[in-house]
């Protein structure tokens, strides 16, 4: 059942949507938490260590992950809901 709307053209659109809400949280999240750090720490990403990046990888990607989900909600709503009669 699942797999089917996914399939369709509704479902196709949704996944699109689904990848452009990620992209454009990621790319917010990355800019208010890298900034974030070189501003208040005045360190510039030359002197970031493996340990830095990694954790700041990270925490962008669970953000990230936590919006998407949340804007999937309304999304599926929007794409995949019952057809109105």
């Amino acid at each position: 059942m699942i797999m089917a709307k996914l399939k369709s053209a509704k479902g196709r659109k949704f996944l699109i949507g689904l990848l452009a809400v990620f992209i454009i949280a990621a790319s917010v999240v990355t800019r208010a938490t890298i900034g974030g750090v070189i501003e208040q720490y005045n360190i510039p990403l030359s002197e970031w260590t493996t340990s830095m990046y990694v954790i700041q990888s990270s925490m962008i990607f669970v953000y990230s992950l936590v919006f998407t989900v949340l804007l999937a909600i309304p999304l599926g709503i929007y794409f995949l809901g019952g057809e109105e009669k």
